[in-house]
């Protein structure tokens, strides 16, 4: 079974949640040289099992997924997940001005790699440092499609013994907004970790 986390742990991951995604959106601002508006992200951990309903439910309608392996401190994937209607108008923000249209299809898979790059290692980043951990990540792939098939492809683990936290986040790039989820999905061994990982952060703030 999953990691199961008290009330403080909980509120603790959610801080991180909100630092990491904040930060990651002033490097998002910086990247398209425009303000970024986000929403307060809602934290959920949950059983790997679980996730494909709760991202049906949250993501309905095929997906656009920006992906990287995990390692270090934990094993398992990072991943900015958002419904493919938003995959259009994100990278078209991220596209310098006056790219001609012909080209601009081109370059959409090349600008929502950089995006989710940007995004993910910034709050992979601000989440280690705050929890005195190191994350590595590889390079960023994207991926397209639907269901359980797509999640595995991700880098999902669907069994009750894996873990995923859902950052579930709205960016607002002007005149567009863009919905979306970060998830780390972690391995058992790596929960397991993480959950210490959130006792030794929480030892240091009440310290």
């Amino acid at each position: 079974m999953g990691i199961d986390l008290d009330e403080l742990e909980r509120d603790a991951l959610t801080e991180l949640g909100n630092i990491g995604v904040g930060r990651a959106t002033t490097a998002f601002s910086r990247m398209i040289g425009g303000p970024v508006e986000i929403s307060v992200p809602m934290v959920s951990l949950v059983p790997g099992d679980r996730v494909s309903g709760l991202l049906r439910s949250a993501l309905p309608g095929p997906l656009i997924a920006v992906t990287e392996c995990l390692s270090g401190a934990f094993l398992g994937s990072a991943i900015l997940l958002m419904p493919e209607r938003s995959g259009l108008p994100l990278a078209a923000a991220a596209l310098p001005p006056g790219v001609p249209k012909e080209d601009a299809a081109e370059l959409v898979e090349e600008a929502l790699a950089e995006v989710g790059n940007i995004v993910l290692n910034s709050c992979l980043s601000s989440m280690g440092n705050l929890l005195g951990v190191a994350i590595g990540t590889t390079l960023p792939q994207v991926v397209r499609g639907v269901g359980d098939g797509f999640l595995e492809r991700c880098g999902v683990g669907l069994t009750a013994e894996a873990q995923a936290i859902l950052f579930h986040v709205t960016f607002r790039t002007p005149p567009h907004d863009v919905e979306g989820t970060v998830v780390l999905a972690l391995d058992a061994g790596s929960a397991a970790e993480l959950k210490a990982a959130i006792g030794r952060y929480i030892g240091r703030v009440l310290a």
